[in-house]
């Protein structure tokens, strides 16, 4: 279990809270952890973001590769060249 070792203090309009606490009461939780529970899922999702940015910057520093001309063909050296290689 996460040991919880620094305090934020944040205010909010009644309408705000009032929803956040109806949130935290259905799912049958203390509001303190249903906000803990938002954070990390921020959190996550801007770790995710940043993956993916640095993915996208990856594969367009790739040098860039000629365009067949009959795309068929190229498949099909591509996949003969697969068996051999790969078995």
């Amino acid at each position: 279990m996460a040991r919880y070792t620094r305090r934020a203090q944040v205010l909010l309009t009644e309408v705000q809270y009032r929803s956040l606490q109806t949130l935290a009461e259905a799912e049958e939780k203390p509001l303190g952890a249903l906000l803990r529970e938002a954070a990390e899922e921020l959190c996550s999702r801007e770790e995710r973001r940043g993956q993916k940015a640095r993915a996208a910057r990856q594969l367009l520093a790739l040098p860039g590769t000629d365009v067949p001309e009959d795309y068929q063909e190229w498949e099909r050296r591509y996949l003969d060249q697969r068996v051999e290689t790969h078995g």
